[in-house]
């Protein structure tokens, strides 16, 4: 029973976050910790979620579509940087006043993409060179806040190459997964490394992850930016209000 509950809970997890940038981890972190599993162990079953399932999400949003590697691989790179330090402090960080802060700022991102009408409804690739480097670093507090905690940070990344990079909500999206898989892999190695792991755990949770994620994807790639923006809007509210409040 425990094991069907795990991964009905990747599921719907990846599930959600593959269309939104919400994250898995507003499901997996409360409902796995509920379940008497430490924290240091939750972060690494999510890392391998993560590792398992945003290659496949970001294919489905990728075809028909052009890939910035530059951004993909210079974020990535300054990412890992907060990813390590992310592992090395998830014990001992204060995750209420974390929580509060991001909270704040999504709730702001969110206000904000429901007021621009047209924002993340048409690619724009016209940017300067200095105008798209301005994202790069965002990256290291991203990466870091992937291994801490993560739900919200594909909202993060999808608002901050809106104004860098001309993305549409499809293309931010996909760039978001292609990075963060790297963040992914570097975190769940680590956190094994430390001992964190859980092997049948860890496979049910991927298995469920994978599932969700490419039928998630699929969808909302299918009914275009106009859907995923209000999803965007609705689940990145609700994270909001529960980073804020602690529900």
């Amino acid at each position: 029973m425990r094991d069907l509950l795990i991964c009905a809970i990747a599921f719907i997890a990846a599930l959600l976050s593959s269309m939104s940038g919400g994250g898995a981890g507003i499901i997996v972190f409360p409902a796995l910790l509920s379940m008497g599993i430490p924290y240091p162990l939750v972060a690494a079953i999510s890392s391998v979620n993560s590792v398992a399932w945003v290659l496949p999400a970001a294919r489905n949003y990728l075809k028909g579509r052009t890939v910035r590697w530059e951004l993909v691989g210079i974020f990535s790179i300054i990412g890992l940087i907060g990813t390590y330090l992310g592992v090395v402090l998830v014990t001992s960080i204060d995750q209420r006043t974390l929580a509060v802060f991001v909270g704040i700022i999504i709730l702001a991102l969110v206000t904000y993409t429901y007021l621009k009408k047209n924002l993340g409804l048409r690619e724009r690739h016209t940017y300067s060179r200095a105008r798209q480097a301005i994202a790069y670093p965002f990256a290291l507090i991203l990466g870091f806040y992937e291994t801490v905690f993560g739900s919200g940070n594909g909202i993060l990344f999808t608002t901050l190459t809106f104004y860098t990079n001309g993305f549409d909500f499809i293309d931010g999206l996909a760039h978001y997964y292609l990075v963060s898989f790297s963040w992914a892999l570097f975190a769940a190695i680590l956190f094994i490394l430390r001992g964190y792991y859980d092997v049948p755990m860890m496979i049910l949770a991927a298995a469920g992850s994978v599932a969700g994620a490419h039928i998630g994807s699929k969808y909302a790639k299918g009914k275009g930016n106009k859907f995923i923006k209000w999803l965007f809007i609705f689940i990145g509210g609700v994270l909001a209000i529960k980073l804020l409040f602690g529900f």
